[in-house]
């Protein structure tokens, strides 16, 4: 392997006083010296002697691909970055930086700790922990990154992240898949994250996970509320291909339950559940503030009393949408399926349908068995009208609409029931037979007409008592009519009096100047 050396420390002073240090590469062991004298020995030096004492990106790369970013990292101008050895993908960054023999994790770790720009970053391969923990103490100096995964180092020490979380408080997305933490990793990760409110995605698939660290992330409690989860904005966590048992999601589903931002949950390959642990998710689900919207329980022998479980649990549930697991191994039969159907739609009665779960729209990774009406369901919950699926489902099991429950609102139901036919117009087409429109009135009018036999006095009643209501109309019509008549009469007699009151006077005058003109 041909050895790389820093031209920049050719002039700097005696180059004996500084020692040599032993640089792990990503995909080989192989040892090699270097008279360049990493951070990792020189913690005593400042930053403006580091920086003046850097070496040029291409010396301390493999290639000019790497010596690109590194500059890129350098001027403040890299926003998302994925560094990962030679057989890893680079998990959909666009800017990947290959780690090869040559390639110095101390400078890139320090490059990477001083850039401001950096919002995404994504560390992925099997490399030697050296090289890895070489890398992470420049990380940690980082103060801009959003975005972090760090993947498959089966001997990850998360202590190593403490000062990486204290100096990124934005810090919103947080992925450690496949690093072998454990339980007393969980432990110390969650102290890490007690000061980031901004945190909304959480992943720890692949981490030997087990019912101790489900006991310890049900233990920790909010550092601002005193109560609920530590971590409150959480939407996204993913505890996939773990060791967690019934017990373990019994503990964490109590304390999942104050959440109020979560929307997506990953168990799944967690085979140490049982129907008994899926129980357990019931308080979950039907927290009145729980807002999750896809469970995943793939890779899980879930069975018939799994799924009698999880529909017992969804419902009156509101909120999930998908419930996802895998069909071919999940072991559920016939039965299994009509509990998700009944879910779906209790036809037991309209009062049943019309409270089942309008909401859930997707079961298990693979369709439904052909012929179920389980997938008309599904079909038909897609809708984001709860009220007109409901509607759908009602028409669909009552072609002939049973009214005698409602008799009891008399006639007062009447005008609500031609409304809730005329407003079902639309879900006719949603029928699993659809309908003719004439077809439709038809029911329409079927089942006005059974509703007012069903009370023939009172619609009666209701005729006569109309007419009589005209009747006393009319008649405080002519009453009020004769007032207006009698007060006019008052005012002309008013007025006829004025008048034979002048004339007595005029004719008291005239015999009053009669007598004047005798004497």
């Amino acid at each position: 392997m041909k050895m790389k050396k820093s031209s920049v420390w050719s002039g700097v002073g005696d180059t004996s006083a500084y020692c040599g240090c032993f640089h792990i590469c990503l995909d080989t062991l192989s040892i090699f010296h270097l008279n360049v004298t990493p951070f990792s020995k020189t913690e005593t030096m400042n930053k403006d002697d580091k920086q003046a004492r850097a070496p040029t990106s291409r010396d301390v790369t493999s290639n000019a691909h790497n010596a690109a970013l590194l500059d890129q990292i350098r001027r403040n101008n890299c926003l998302k970055l994925s560094i990962v050895s030679r057989d890893v993908a680079a998990y959909n960054y666009n800017i990947r930086f290959t780690a090869d023999d040559g390639d110095d994790m101390d400078w890139l770790g320090y490059f990477i700790g001083r850039c401001t720009s950096l919002r995404n970053l994504c560390i992925s391969g099997e490399e030697s922990g050296r090289d890895r923990d070489a890398l992470m103490r420049g990380v940690n100096s980082n103060k801009s990154v959003e975005v972090f995964e760090l993947y498959d180092h089966l001997d990850f020490d998360v202590r190593l992240l403490d000062n990486f979380c204290a100096n990124n408080p934005k810090l919103e997305s947080l992925t450690l898949d496949g690093n072998d933490i454990g339980d007393s990793g969980v432990v110390t990760l969650m102290k890490s994250l007690a000061n980031h409110p901004q945190l909304n995605n959480l992943s720890l698939g692949s981490n030997n996970i087990g019912r101790v660290g489900c006991v310890a992330l049900s233990s920790m409690q909010s550092c601002t509320s005193g109560c609920g989860w530590v971590v409150p904005c959480l939407v996204q966590l993913d505890l996939s291909y773990n060791r967690i048992d019934d017990t373990g999601l019994e503990a964490l589903a109590s304390s999942l339950a104050s959440s109020t931002t979560l929307k997506r949950l990953n168990l799944s390959s967690n085979t140490f559940i049982t129907s008994s642990g899926l129980r357990s998710l019931s308080a979950l689900l039907h927290s009145e503030n729980y807002r999750l919207e896809d469970l995943h329980l793939e890779s899980m022998p879930i069975g018939d009393d799994g799924a009698h479980a999880l529909a017992a649990g969804l419902t009156g549930n509101v909120s999930v949408k998908r419930l996802m697991f895998s069909s071919d191994v999940a072991g559920i039969t016939e039965l299994g399926w009509s509990s998700f159907s009944r879910l779906l739609c209790d036809t037991s009665s309209i009062n049943s349908i019309h409270k089942s779960n309008h909401t859930l729209n997707q079961i298990g990774s693979s369709p439904v068995p052909r012929g179920h009406d389980l997938r008309h369901y599904l079909k038909l919950n897609t809708s984001s009208n709860l009220h007109r699926t409901a509607q759908t489902k009602i028409l669909m099991h009552n072609l002939d609409l049973d009214i005698e429950p409602f008799c009891v609102y008399n006639l007062k139901f009447l005008p609500l029931l031609v409304h809730w036919f005329e407003s079902g117009t639309f879900c006719r087409n949603h029928l699993k037979s659809k309908e003719s429109l004439r077809t439709f009135r038809s029911r329409k009018l079927s089942v006005v007409y059974k509703f007012v036999r069903s009370m023939p006095m009172l619609v009666a009643d209701a005729h006569w008592n109309r007419m009589l209501g005209l009747v006393h109309l009319k008649k405080k019509m002519i009453c009020e009519k004769k007032d207006i008549i009698h007060e006019k009469k008052r005012k002309l007699d008013l007025e006829l009096q004025k008048l034979n009151e002048d004339a007595q006077r005029l004719r008291e005058d005239e015999m009053s100047l009669l007598k004047r003109v005798r004497h």
